[in-house]
């Protein structure tokens, strides 16, 4: 997604908003998310492009709390865990997507049989709509 759609986006979101009107803002942060057997780090997933687009995102979200657009009321950083019954169902599930699995990683994680996990980090954020015209 380019910066301005972005941008776009986000002021429309806001515009919809009555004043007052509470945004919930949930983004991916750094750094990639792991992939887990057992409790141990096998890889990081790649594909920054996804974390650029969530910074580009996040910069924009700023500079409308920087403006007066929007208040920011709460932060939490936190991670998600994505469950996957084995590493094969986790390979597949990611053939089709912006992230992918390391191609060196590929037939380790297929063979395994156990549950994986993908732990990623994430933000969520409160932002309330001012009355300030944008």
């Amino acid at each position: 997604m380019e910066r301005e759609d972005v941008v776009h986006v986000l002021r429309r979101v806001r515009r919809a908003l009555v004043p007052g009107g509470v945004i919930l803002d949930l983004q991916v942060i750094p750094p990639e998310p792991v992939i887990l057997v057992d409790g141990a780090a096998i890889c990081r997933l790649e594909g920054g492009s996804l974390l650029d687009d969530a910074a580009a995102a996040a910069a924009e979200v700023g500079a409308m709390v920087a403006q007066g657009l929007l208040r920011e009321e709460a932060v939490d950083d936190h991670d998600v865990l994505h469950h996957y019954p084995s590493g094969r169902s986790l390979v597949e599930d990611f053939e089709t997507r912006k992230r992918s699995v390391p191609a060196g990683t590929v037939a380790l994680l297929a063979a395994i049989e156990r549950p994986c996990i993908i732990r990623e980090s994430c933000r969520l954020r409160r932002l309330r709509r001012t009355a300030v015209d944008d």
